[in-house]
């Protein structure tokens, strides 16, 4: 089960990354519930595979810290709730949210460019445990990524959304699905996903160690894989084992 308190809040004008915030706070043992560390910039923001996340004046930066007492086999479904939080806060801002969709594990697309990404880093040990859950959204400006598009909120829809509006209703979407999980409906949380997956029975390009591979997504397991068929092959991934062409 996850430990759900009611969220507190620590703002920073300027970090080098609420991550790393984050698990100093732990390691100094300042955190003890479910937190959010959000900053107006940060200096040396990550994405996935130590990717920069580059951190503009403007868009959302801000890490949850969630206390966790949760099976192994069950991690991957932080990667679940937290993308469908991140993807449901921002379908009511825009224009067109068929759009929208998650690519699998946790990257927020629309129209096939990056509005928003997650980095999640478990601390885990046998006296304390955390998911530090970073979450980076394009409000106003979009930066450049190498070899791929990226969009902003802006851009989009011109509505001039502040990132506390937006924390407001990610607290809120996180703790709604914390209480699927933790109700034991894991069917309802990977069907909610798989209706808001990107290219969900489509074709799709993917590198494995190093090398390009095409095939169908075919479905997303129970227990958050994924499964792509390749040369009539269903082949099975957890997250980290690929990236995506897009």
């Amino acid at each position: 089960m996850f430990n759900q308190i009611q969220s507190e809040v620590i703002f920073h004008e300027v970090i080098d990354s609420t991550n790393l915030e984050a698990k100093r706070l732990i390691e100094n043992d300042k955190i003890n519930k479910a937190t959010w560390i959000i900053a107006n910039r940060q200096t040396s923001g990550k994405g996935r595979n130590n990717n920069k996340w580059v951190s503009e004046v403007g868009n959302f930066y801000g890490s949850y810290v969630l206390p966790i007492n949760l099976d192994h086999r069950k991690m991957p479904f932080i990667s679940c709730i937290t993308s469908l939080s991140v993807n449901d806060a921002i379908k009511n801002l825009l224009p067109n949210n068929a759009l929208l969709k998650i690519k699998w594990p946790n990257d927020i697309l629309y129209n096939d460019a990056k509005l928003a990404g997650i980095l999640i880093e478990n601390l885990l040990s046998e006296s304390k445990s955390f998911s530090i859950i970073g979450i980076g959204i394009n409000l106003k400006n979009s930066p450049n990524i190498n070899n791929h598009k990226t969009i902003s909120i802006k851009s989009i829809s011109e509505n001039d959304i502040m990132p506390k509006d937006i924390l407001v209703t990610l607290d809120s979407n996180i703790n709604n699905y914390l209480n699927i999980f933790n109700s034991g409906d894991f069917s309802k949380l990977i069907e909610l996903y798989k209706n808001n997956c990107w290219k969900m029975r489509d074709r799709v390009r993917f590198l494995q160690n190093n090398i390009e591979f095409e095939g169908i997504l075919d479905d997303i397991t129970d227990t958050f894989e994924i499964l792509i068929k390749v040369n009539g092959e269903l082949k099975k991934f957890n997250s980290g084992e690929l990236s995506f062409s897009y």
